[in-house]
């Protein structure tokens, strides 16, 4: 028993050393114009992937994407988002992250360490968000809108820079500020719009309205805001 217990604990303590090892501060500069995309590695073991963009040489405005929980195993670094719960997986090279799996825009790019004398998480997204509460919010929307909603295809807006086209052969894309950070195929349940998204395996949710679509959430959008049909 006490040797079980014992490479318990090495073990342990040998996956808080791998993560205290690549924590630190990654991004991916100016892959867009002014944008840029940062990954912060904590040595709590938490994450935080956001879109960054230079406006003007004193004002820098952030998009959070994701975050959970992060972890290292054989020179492969695994995210897991806290709402979703999808995985993304990036190979340790040179001090280095090339995605292997993530957001459509990420695909097979590096990110270079910036900094790794990050220490302490910040607070960024509200905790009281999580998965069953928005499952909760989806199926009570659809005993209370039973009737069926016409869905418009085409392109819908927020006018913060998200946009979702929807198109006839069940394709999606989902862009912000013309990165696409989403694409696959989608399917309605009543009046549920579910975008399942190739790359990251997982599946995104909208309530259909009349010409306009409430986000159950998108990727980077903690606030449920409507799309508008353009």
């Amino acid at each position: 028993m006490k040797i079980i217990i014992l490479i318990i604990g090495i073990m342990v303590s040998t996956i808080g050393f791998a993560q205290n090892e690549i924590s630190g501060f990654y991004s991916l500069s100016g892959f867009d114009g002014n944008v840029d995309c940062n990954i912060f590695l904590y040595k709590n073991g938490s994450y935080f992937l956001e879109l960054s963009e230079n406006v003007t040489d004193d004002i820098v405005e952030s998009l959070a994407l994701s975050y959970g929980k992060f972890s290292l195993a054989n020179n492969e670094v695994t995210l897991i988002d806290k709402i979703h719960n999808y995985k993304m997986r990036l190979v340790l090279e040179n001090k280095t992250l090339k995605v292997k799996q993530a957001f459509s825009f990420l695909i097979n790019k590096r990110f270079f360490l910036h900094d790794n004398s990050i220490i302490d998480e910040t607070e960024f997204i509200s905790p009281n968000i999580n998965a069953f509460m928005l499952q909760k919010e989806r199926k009570s929307y659809n005993i209370s809108h039973n009737k069926l909603i016409p869905l418009c295809l085409g392109v819908y807006e927020d006018g913060q820079g998200y946009k979702l086209s929807i198109q006839q052969n069940n394709k999606y894309k989902l862009e912000f500020k013309n990165i696409v950070l989403s694409e696959g195929k989608w399917c309605r349940n009543t009046n549920e719009l579910e975008l399942k998204d190739i790359n990251l395996r997982c599946s995104f949710y909208l309530l259909i309205n009349n010409k306009k679509l409430v986000s159950k959430l998108l990727p980077g959008e903690y606030k449920s805001c409507s799309l508008i049909y353009k």
